[in-house]
């Protein structure tokens, strides 16, 4: 899109008056319109500019012979049917039977293309040159053709003349009828129809003297009519009644005709020596390059399954009609610049501006208009016609009002009054005149007055009811009632949103974004829709909407024009248009007018004319062919040949080597580039698939079994295709048994397992590993704190013992309160040394060792039994003890145990004597016994203290268990038992 200019300059206002309106008429030539023609050539894979003959194969591909080969065309690649050299030079017959042969003439004789085979055709008589002017192939696939004007006949692989009337005929030319029957024309003579193996002279013609029949066409309506092209003139003939058509080709330059065809509306198609004709409902239509075709000689026209209609030139390749439903004007038609704006005046001609020109267009011609009192450095900017069918022009300087056949100028009215640059102007029921800029939105009230509180660029204005305007902007839209911003209406769907266009039709509100699609929008209340890409527009980008008589809802967007039908329920269903469905043009900002029963759509390049046509279009579907086959195994296969594709007969493919990849054309001339495939693969689908637009399906790895691969084309019109097909196998090996699979089964089991044996050995030595180094990190913080611990709490212990003892000397000896105090800090300095020792002897990794713990307790045990009435044994010592490291924090558990169990035993046992004993049984769990032959207790009267519950704690720490065995006046005997140390299991 071209926008609109939204800011300039201010420059000086000129007082201007009533001006007469001038129409200058520029270049003074022949107005042609420009139609819808699409040209292949070389650059597009074609291998010649001369195109002789076009023909269609039964997968609907064109066979386009040129002076370099034969093509293939499916409508996007150009393919050689053959690179035989002999099939070069000039083509002058062509055809194709129903099984797919190919038979082409040219000087150096008549050749037949049979798969991948090209024969050249040698009768009975080894004739090896035969060059045929004409050859058609008829139902029964007996080739008829024409040499040296006499008539031969091909059947069953022999040749033979073939006389007509009984004398020495001259054949000119010949055609098939609709239902495949083949006519020939006799010169002098007429129309012959061979009928139960005679030949009826099914249409006498007489023509002036000394001409001929050089082509002829049947009358699709009419079965007793043709259509007769001498050469220089055309006759319509119908059973004895001849008419000459009465065309003046000398006017446009024509001398010859090389061909005619029929479409599907009746149509005449007339080929020259310089462009091609269209003759209908006694009106001719000349193309030339002028209008979108080419100057050219046109040696065939074809029309196709789909009646698409093809032309092969003399130098310009092959042009294909997308048909009437619309026009381009261009720079061909004087139009030098894209089309901004788009209006109808008061004579109902369209005007149109691009900016730097006014134009006006009556439907037959292009115009210039000038004004002859504006600036020549003013430019126009907007178009606008009003309910009254006043036009109004708005320029960078002025706006400008119709009035009759004149011009005047509304505002500026005086030098004072202030420069505006105009997005859009409106004038409403009350005949007031607003306009929009990029600075906000006015009114007219004795000069433009601003709408306060909108100081941002405006784009749009329209009229929603009486007092009641709405404007878009940059920020989404807003509503103007009573002069001023309304600050109950709300649109927050449109929060950010860059609006370009607006249309209220039937109470909603359609507007156009930048890149936001389009919005349907019910303000009292009702439902927002969306369009965008996802449901039906071709870009998000909307510059124009608009809605016709036939409630068809016209989007200009920035790639091409979509239509939807607005239904009865207020939902919208997208129109397939495939006359328009390929026209990518950029719409330009509010640039869509009815008209005629026609669109005016103002684009980037030029003015589009689309036929506003409701009427139903009977659109064919594409054709469906298997192209090509892939498999990766080397194996000989037999092929089969199907109009140019190669396809595996009773493909079988291993197991080990299943894969196979697909490809698949649908052939649809008219429209190639919007096709959609939907396939299955039975049985492992029982339904096709959604439609895609990928063409190439590949299958890696299939099980053994029976397949049939299906497929169809999509047009972009919903019609559906025939659905082309290929089987094949997959085998299967020899051990897919059931015995093979159970032995699998079991054999895949026991790999499970010892895979998973694996991994659990593995992950238990990754667990044993980390549990190692953690624990020699652990060991060097135990011991770095140990060291640590010593050096500063015994230093410090030590320092406290010497000052108590300097105090103590200190004090005098008749203060024994404060004597005894400094002895009991020394006392709980020297116990708190003590039990220092112990933390760190506790936390030395050293002492970790059983044999370590167990000295450690005995030690304890002699200190703590020394100077009282119980005697203290011991059995702590085992060769075993000195090699068994504990886990960390076992010893200080232990420790901890028997220190309580010897504390309780000199505090309550009564006992003599106190014996402490360890021993490793035979399944290797730890026994430490401590036994006294005190007056022993009462299990079952004695309540748990602290102490006993702290043992027991304790012993579950070290996963270990106590025994407790006591009784009156017979000591007692408590056993732990450490089961599970790692290092002895």
């Amino acid at each position: 899109m071209i926008y609109k200019i939204l800011s300039f300059p201010k420059g000086r206002s000129i007082l201007i008056k009533c001006f007469s309106l001038a129409i200058l008429l520029w270049p003074s030539v022949a107005f042609t319109q420009k139609y819808s023609f699409t040209n292949y050539g070389i650059e597009d894979g074609l291998s010649q500019s001369q195109a002789t003959r076009i023909i269609q194969d039964n997968n609907h591909r064109l066979v386009i012979s040129t002076f370099l080969g034969i093509n293939r065309f499916d409508g996007k690649t150009f393919s050689p049917v053959t690179k035989d050299i002999s099939l070069t030079d000039f083509v002058g017959a062509l055809t194709i039977d129903h099984s797919g042969k190919i038979w082409a003439s040219n000087p150096k004789g008549l050749y037949c293309f049979d798969a991948d085979k090209t024969t050249r055709f040698v009768v009975d008589k080894n004739d090896p040159l035969i060059t045929a002017s004409d050859l058609i192939a008829d139902r029964l696939d007996n080739i008829w053709g024409l040499k040296n004007q006499r008539l031969f006949k091909i059947s069953g692989g022999h040749m033979q003349d073939v006389n007509v009337t009984g004398g020495k005929d001259i054949i000119t030319a010949l055609t098939l009828n609709k239902h495949g029957d083949i006519l020939i024309a006799v010169a002098n003579k007429g129309i012959y129809f061979l009928k139960n193996q005679k030949w009826v002279n099914t249409i006498p013609v007489v023509l002036p003297k000394d001409t001929y029949i050089r082509r002829f066409v049947m009358d699709s309506n009419d079965d007793n009519a043709i259509y007769i092209s001498t050469g220089t003139k055309v006759f319509y003939v119908r059973k004895k009644n001849t008419r000459e058509i009465k065309i003046d080709f000398q006017k446009n330059g024509i001398k010859l005709i090389y061909c005619l065809a029929q479409d599907n509306l009746n149509g005449l198609w007339i080929g020259t020596n310089k462009g091609a004709c269209y003759f209908n409902n006694n009106t001719l239509k000349y193309f030339d390059e002028s209008n979108g075709f080419t100057n050219y000689q046109v040696y065939d026209i074809f029309k196709d399954f789909d009646n698409t209609i093809w032309f092969g030139t003399n130098g310009a390749g092959v042009f294909r009609f997308d048909g009437d439903g619309f026009l381009i004007l261009d720079q061909a038609q004087g139009i030098t610049e894209p089309i901004l704006q788009i209006a109808l005046d008061q004579n109902n001609n369209i005007l149109m501006s691009g900016g730097g020109k006014l134009m006006s267009y009556n439907g037959k011609k292009i115009s210039q208009i000038k004004l002859p009192q504006m600036a020549a450095t003013d430019v126009f900017h907007c178009l606008y016609t009003d309910k009254e069918k006043h036009t109004w022009l708005c320029t960078r300087q002025a706006l400008w009002e119709e009035t009759g056949s004149n011009f005047t100028r509304f505002y500026p009215g005086n030098k004072n009054d202030a420069g505006f640059l105009f997005n859009a102007v409106l004038r409403d029921q009350l005949q007031t005149m607003w306009l929009v800029t990029s600075n906000g939105c006015y009114y007219w009230d004795r000069g433009f007055k601003k709408i306060s509180g909108a100081d941002f660029q405006c784009t749009g204005i329209i009229e929603t009811g009486r007092d009641s305007i709405l404007v878009g902007s940059s920020q989404g839209i807003f509503r103007v009632t009573g002069k001023k911003i309304d600050p109950g209406f709300r649109a927050d769907f449109l929060k950010g949103a860059n609006v370009l266009c607006l249309k209220y039709y039937k109470g909603r509100i359609y507007i156009g974004t930048f890149d936001n699609g389009l919005f349907i929008w019910d303000p009292h209340g009702g439902p927002v829709t969306h369009l965008n890409e996802k449901n039906g527009l071709n870009s998000p980008s909307v510059y124009s909407i608009d809605i016709d008589k036939n409630e068809v809802l016209w989007v200009g967007s920035g790639r091409g024009v979509n239509q939807f039908k607005i239904k009865n329920d207020g939902t919208f269903q997208k129109i397939i248009n495939e006359n328009i469905s390929n026209l990518f043009v950029e719409c330009n900002q509010d640039a869509i007018l009815f008209h005629n029963n026609q669109v005016f759509i103002g684009t980037t390049k030029g003015l589009l004319v689309v036929k506003n046509d409701l009427a139903p279009h009977s659109f064919s579907a594409p054709y469906t062919a298997i192209k090509n086959v892939s498999f990766y195994n080397k194996q000989t296969v037999k092929f089969t040949y199907r109009n140019g594709y190669k396809e595996p007969q009773n493909l079988k493919l291993p197991f080990n080597n299943s894969r196979i990849t697909i490809s698949f054309d649908g052939i649809y001339l008219r429209n190639p580039n919007n096709v959609l495939y939907s396939y299955k693969l039975w049985p492992l689908d029982t339904r096709f698939s959604s439609q895609v637009s990928n063409n190439v399906v590949d299958y890696p790895s299939l099980p053994p079994g029976n397949y049939i691969f299906s497929v169809k084309a999509y047009s972009l019109s919903g019609a559906s295709s025939n659905i082309a097909s290929f089987s094949f196998e997959i085998t299967p090996a020899y051990y897919q048994t059931t015995i093979f699979k159970v032995a699998i089964v079991v054999f895949l089991f026991l790999i499970s397992v010892l895979t998973w044996k694996y991994f659990r050995v593995k992950e238990e030595q990754k667990r044993r590993l980390i549990a190692h180094l953690r624990m020699e990190e652990q060991v060097k913080i135990r011991k770095q704190t140990a060291e640590d611990f010593h050096d500063d709490l015994g230093n410090k212990l030590t320092r406290i013992n010497v000052l108590s003892d300097i105090l103590y000397k200190k004090i005098d000896v008749n203060l024994p309160d404060q004597r005894k105090i400094i002895d009991q800090i020394k006392e709980n300095a020297d116990a708190l040394f003590t039990g220092s020792k112990h933390i760190l002897w506790a936390l030395d990794p050293e002492n970790d060792r059983l044999s370590e713990v167990l000295t450690h307790v005995k030690e304890f045990g002699i200190d703590l039994f020394l100077n009282t009435s119980i005697g203290f044994t011991s059995d702590l010592t085992n060769t075993k003890f000195e090699k068994l490291t504990l886990p960390m924090g076992y010893g200080r558990n232990i420790t901890m145990i028997l220190k309580e169990l010897f504390n309780n035993a000199l505090r309550h046992s009564g006992a003599e004597n106190v014996k402490a004993s360890a021993f490793l049984n035979d399944d290797n769990n730890i026994y430490i016994i401590v036994e006294d032959d005190g007056k022993g207790f009462d299990k079952d009267t004695v309540k748990s203290g602290n102490g006993l519950r702290n043992i027991n704690n304790r012993a579950k720490k070290v996963k270990g268990v106590l025994e407790t065995k006591s009784s009156m006046n017979n000591g007692t005997s408590v056993t732990l038992i450490i089961k599970d140390i790692p290092q002895l299991h």
